[in-house]
C-alpha cells in the first residue's frame, strides 16, 4: 500500500471516525399505516438497500464528544454544527464520493471500485498535512512553503491506483450493512423492537423501530421499497445518527478529466520542492 494512500486514509478516518452522513429524503410512501413487524421486512429493507442504483448518506453525531475523545483533538477550535460527511454510493455501489467537511477542512474523494482507483485534490491534501500539524500544535509553514504548494497544485486531483482489495472491500455496501450487524433479515430484525411505529420525518411516512441504548431504526412505511431514513446507535460512547436520502437519484459523480491529474510520484516532487529546510 502507498504511504500517500495511508496518509490519506488515515486522516479520513480519524477526522470522520463513525460519522458519516444525512440528508432530506426525496420520496413519497406509499402511505401504509401499520408498521408490520420488523422480522417480516427485515429481508425486503436489506434487498432493497443492497439493490438501489444510488443512495446518499449523512452522519450527524455529537462532534464535540467526537473531538474530545480523541487526543490529538481535542484541543482543536472547530464549531460542532459546522461539521459535515456525505456519502454518494452510485453505479450500484461501484462509485462512492465523499465529500467531508470536518475541523473547518474541506475535501473530497472518488472511489471507483472495478478500477480500484481512488482521486482527491492535490490541494486537500495539504489542508489534511496543515490539520495534522496543527493537532501536534506546529505550523506547516515551518516546514513546506503551503502558499507555494497550492499555487502549484492548482486544481488538479491527486489519482491513487492500485488501492488494496481489501481496501475496496471496506467500501462494499455488504461489508457496511455487517459493520451494523445486518449480515442478514434474522440479524437486523434481532437488533430491534418487532413492533414499529408509524412517524413522520420531514415530509415522508416512516416506520421506526427501537433498539438498546436509544439505537433507532427507521424505513420507509412502504413494505414493497422499505428504504432506510435513519439509524441511530451509540458508537464508543458517541451518539451517531446516519441519515439516508436520494434513493436511485444520488448525484453521479464525474471522473477528473486526465489532464488534471497528478500521480503520487509527481506528488512527492511537488511537495519536494516546495519543503523548507
Amino acid at each position: 500500500m502507498s504511504s500517500t494512500y495511508v496518509t490519506v486514509q488515515r486522516a479520513g478516518q480519524s477526522a470522520a471516525l463513525s460519522l458519516v452522513a444525512a440528508g432530506t429524503l426525496v420520496l413519497t410512501s406509499c402511505g401504509e399505516e401499520q408498521p408490520p413487524p420488523l422480522e417480516k421486512i427485515a429481508d425486503t429493507i436489506l434487498e432493497s438497500v443492497e439493490e438501489a442504483e444510488s443512495f446518499t448518506v449523512r452522519t450527524d453525531g455529537d462532534w464535540e464528544a467526537a473531538f474530545a475523545a480523541d487526543p490529538m483533538l481535542d484541543n482543536v477550535d472547530a464549531d460542532p454544527d459546522e461539521q459535515e460527511v456525505l456519502m454518494h454510493f452510485t453505479g450500484g455501489g461501484d462509485q462512492i464520493f465523499m465529500q467531508v467537511h470536518v475541523l473547518d477542512v474541506e475535501w473530497d474523494m472518488l472511489f471507483i471500485r472495478p478500477e480500484a482507483t481512488a482521486y482527491m485534490p492535490v490541494a486537500s491534501f495539504l489542508d489534511l498535512m496543515e490539520l495534522g500539524a496543527e493537532a501536534e500544535g506546529e505550523d506547516i509553514n515551518s516546514f513546506i512553503d503551503a502558499e507555494g504548494f497550492r499555487a502549484d497544485a492548482g486544481g488538479r486531483w491527486l489519482i491513487i491506483e492500485d488501492v488494496p482489495d481489501s481496501e475496496m472491500q471496506d467500501l462494499e455496501l455488504s461489508y457496511l450493512l455487517a459493520e451494523h450487524g445486518f449480515d442478514d433479515g434474522p440479524s437486523l430484525a434481532e437488533q430491534f423492537a418487532s413492533d414499529g411505529e408509524l412517524d413522520e420525518r420531514g415530509d415522508t411516512s416512516v416506520w421506526v423501530y427501537d433498539g438498546e441504548d436509544e439505537a433507532e431504526l427507521v424505513v420507509v412505511a412502504d413494505s414493497e421499497n422499505p428504504y432506510f431514513v435513519e439509524l441511530s446507535f451509540y458508537d464508543d460512547d458517541i451518539h451517531v445518527t446516519e441519515r439516508y436520502s436520494n434513493w436511485n437519484e444520488a448525484p453521479e459523480p464525474e471522473t477528473p478529466p486526465t489532464d488534471e491529474l497528478m500521480t503520487e510520484r509527481e506528488l512527492q516532487d511537488l511537495m519536494m520542492r516546495h519543503i523548507v529546510f
